[in-house]
């Protein structure tokens, strides 16, 4: 009896446990995280962000990129002072918050941008991750009575994805290297034709 007992303790136990070891999880959008632009210019990502607890809510509260910041600077749109309130949880909340980037929108939407410096090297690929933190709470924080001294259940977490910024070059100068590598490449195969004959 006593192990009979003790088993299902423990397998209560384990399954509390696990329970609160729930781990939301964030995808880019782009999903595989790679944006591209022109030198001078600006890129970003959107997000998809999946709750999986059944009792507590998430709530994304910054970001950062890890990748170099030679190239261009990062701008975090979670952390913005009119940042939308990205809420992922039980009902009445959604379980999964998508949204994409959007710099022209009133507050911008989306995790974050990158601005490309204007004098980037071409064809510079910045990689890095995209690290988002982001508070839990075991009541809604869009309840009117959400009183986060008392249900602050994570303060401060982090979740990471790849991510990468290329610097492409302009369209017009890829069509005006490649106009110029045409001829080059006809007066090398002439040279070489008149060297075997």
């Amino acid at each position: 009896m006593k192990r009979i007992t003790l088993a299902i303790l423990g397998a209560a136990a384990f399954a509390a446990c696990a329970q609160a070891a729930t781990i939301p999880t964030l995808t880019l959008l782009p999903a595989n995280g790679k944006v591209a632009g022109l030198p001078g210019t600006v890129v970003g990502w959107g997000f998809t962000l999946t709750s999986t607890d059944p009792t507590d809510w998430v709530v994304l509260t910054g970001s950062e990129f890890t990748g170099s910041p030679v190239y261009g600077t990062y701008v975090d749109y979670l952390s913005l002072s009119n940042a939308p309130l990205y809420v992922a949880g039980p009902g009445p909340e959604s379980s999964i918050v998508q949204e994409a980037w959007d710099s022209s929108s009133n507050p911008p939407l989306g995790i974050g941008e990158f601005d490309i410096n204007p004098t980037a090297l071409l064809d510079a690929v910045i990689k890095g991750s995209i690290v988002v933190h982001y508070s839990e709470f075991s009541q809604d924080p869009n309840d009117p009575s959400f009183n986060p001294d008392i249900s602050t259940v994570v303060a401060d977490a982090t979740l990471s994805a790849s991510a990468q910024v290329t610097v492409t070059p302009e369209p017009s100068s890829l069509l005006l290297m490649l106009g110029a590598a045409f001829p080059f490449a006809l007066v090398v195969r002439r040279h070489r034709m008149a060297r075997r004959a």
